[in-house]
């Protein structure tokens, strides 16, 4: 049974973690930094990041553990990451972590914000823990999706970026009906994570209901 949630800022340490864990394979690049250190940079501006951030984020229990999270952003609709304002320390992070460290990885997180459409609610990222997988977990948070998207507004198109390398998330997007237009190249992407074809998925909410 899975139990989905709005995110709380209890919530803020096991939810980062989890996307850091399921997204590895973009941040976690050669740097010179150990990976305890790489985990604590990205957590810093993670969490700075969600001060004004748009999404309507989730996080999803299985018995009363964290097992997944998400995010949606809507065009007319402020987010509902609640946390206490906080400064960041741009010297002592590029001191600790290394000019370009910081740099890149606070792009790498700013690269990946997206303005929806009017007609659109933005899925920005799903992160499922890895002993999860393969247990239908993705499939069913993407149907929760879609009901609560037409619960709030009829007609809307449910849209995501994935890069063209995983393979996986393809095919279970494909699964749940979504459909994809030509790979885009984006030079910016190659430079930040070595991944420079995507594709926009999308699909019509609501059809068949």
């Amino acid at each position: 049974m899975l139990d989905v949630e709005p995110y709380r800022e209890s919530c803020r340490l096991q939810t980062a973690a989890l996307i850091y864990s399921a997204f590895s394979d973009k941040f976690r690049r050669p740097s010179g930094l150990s990976a305890r250190q790489q985990w604590r940079l990205f957590y810093r501006l993670w969490n700075w990041k969600q001060r004004d951030s748009q999404e309507h984020n989730f996080v999803v229990r299985r018995s009363g553990k964290i097992v997944a999270a998400f995010g949606l952003t809507f065009a007319d609709s402020p987010g509902n990451a609640v946390l206490r304002g906080r400064s960041l320390p741009i010297m002592r992070l590029c001191r600790c972590y290394g000019l370009w460290n910081f740099w890149r990885m606070y792009l790498q997180i700013a690269v990946l914000q997206h303005v929806p459409a009017a007609d659109e609610v933005y899925l920005s990222y799903l992160a499922v823990d890895e002993t999860q997988r393969g247990k239908g977990v993705g499939k069913m948070l993407l149907q929760w999706i879609d009901e609560y998207a037409v619960a709030r507004r009829p007609n809307l198109r449910l849209c995501l970026h994935v890069s063209q390398q995983n393979v996986g998330a393809q095919h279970l997007y494909r699964q749940c009906g979504f459909r994809s237009g030509q790979p885009k190249q984006y030079l910016s992407l190659w430079l930040l994570f070595r991944q420079a074809s995507w594709l926009v998925m999308e699909k019509n909410l609501g059809v068949g209901r």
